[in-house]
């Protein structure tokens, strides 16, 4: 048990504020809606640029 307060008060001496280097990673990030549906199925698939008999394979699988 010891072994874990000490693993406990290590990871809370971690210092977690806020990055001070300046440097930042720009991501641009689009996230369908929650669920499947056909239209999220019929997104992803636009958003690979998959070949329309993959669409369908995929329509089919759902």
């Amino acid at each position: 048990m010891a072994a874990v307060q000490e693993t406990i008060d290590q990871v809370k001496s971690i210092d977690v504020t806020e990055y001070k280097y300046g440097f930042v990673t720009e991501l641009e990030v689009e996230k369908p809606a929650k669920g499947l549906t056909e239209d999220t199925v019929r997104y992803i698939s636009g958003r690979k640029n998959e070949p329309e008999w993959m669409l369908e394979w995929r329509l089919d699988a759902f």
